[in-house]
This record gives C-alpha cells, structure tokens and sequence, in this order.
C-alpha cells in the first residue's frame, strides 16, 4: 500500500496547485516517475484519486475538531478554530483543496466537502446552543451567527492558507470577541 499512499501524497500537492481541471494522470505518474500503468492498480481515473484525496483531506481536518467538556463550550469553539486554523498554516495544501474545491464538477466531491462544512456548523451551533443554556451567551438566533462565524472563519482560514501573517490563536479570540460582544466599545 505504500505506492497507493505516494500516489495520494503527489495528487494531493498536485490538486492543490494545479487545480482538478488542468492536473493529469501522467502529471501525477510522471512526477513520481512511474508508469500511468501503475496508477491504474491503485485507482480507476483522475476523479476516483481526487475524491480519495479529499476524503483524506476532510478527515484530516475532522481530526482535529474536538467536543471538550460541556461546561466549556466557548473553550472548544476556541480551540477548535485554532487547531483547524493551524493546520491550514501547517499544510496550505489541505486549505487550497477545501477552499478552491471545483462545484458542480461531480456531486460525490460536492457532498464530502459539503459534509465537511455542516459538520463545522453544527459545532459552531452547538456550542453556541449550550452557552445560552449556559447562560453565557446571550440569546441569539443560533443559526444566524453559527453562519456567520463560519463565513468569517471560511475568509480569515483562506488568508491563513495563502501565508497572510495572522496568528492562529489572535484570530480564534477576535472570532468568538466579535460573535459574542460585537464590536460596540464598552460604555
């Protein structure tokens, strides 16, 4: 198995530079500088790497969301965003391929990155859920701002990924400061 994980490996990085439309099998095979013959063992076409590639990528990402105790709802929104935040910086490639993901091309790529982002969501609505019951949190419309903080995180992690020199945990903080104080000043 391990020329099938290589092979994910390049497509990976390829996808992720290249984009899907303009990558091809002998790109891949040829970076590596083994025979189209050999990628055809391990996968049918350049759509069936692609979505083995973004499962991966989505998993990886997953992998990194943590549900903490629920005394300490807005501590897992935090360290969830940073941990997710700093994967993007640690591996741009993982950002490109979720961000810049071609729609419409095959419903299945669609689903596993649209999966991808309610599973986000849901978090975010769910810590935000048990801070108001909390009492921690005022009352709010939890999918309106559960939304609008994973817009805000979906453009901030887009500039973390592209190598803008945001910090990953000052980011984390000023997301939950604006979606639970606003940005009135204090009187």
């Amino acid at each position: 198995m391990k020329r099938r994980e290589e092979l994910l490996q390049r497509a990976r990085e390829l996808f992720s530079k290249k984009g899907f439309h303009s990558l091809t099998v002998s790109d891949i095979t040829s970076s590596l500088g083994i025979a189209r013959g050999t990628f055809y063992l391990y996968f049918e076409n350049k759509e069936n790497i692609y979505e083995e590639v973004l499962k991966e990528v989505v998993s990886e990402v997953s992998s990194r969301l943590k549900v903490l105790p629920s005394r300490e709802p807005l501590k897992q929104l935090e360290e969830n965003i940073k941990g997710v935040l700093n994967l993007f910086k640690e591996k741009p490639e993982i950002a490109k391929l979720i961000f810049y993901h071609p729609y419409k091309l095959n419903p299945k790529f669609d689903e596993i990155i649209e999966g991808f982002f309610k599973e986000l969501l849901s978090l975010v609505e769910s810590s935000l859920l048990r801070g108001m019951r909390m009492g921690i949190v005022r009352k709010c419309n939890a999918k309106i701002v559960s939304k609008a903080v994973l817009g805000a995180f979906l453009q901030l992690g887009k500039e973390v990924a592209q190598g803008n020199s945001f910090n990953p945990e000052e980011v984390a903080k000023e997301l939950l400061n604006i979606a639970l104080y606003g940005l009135l000043e204090e009187k």
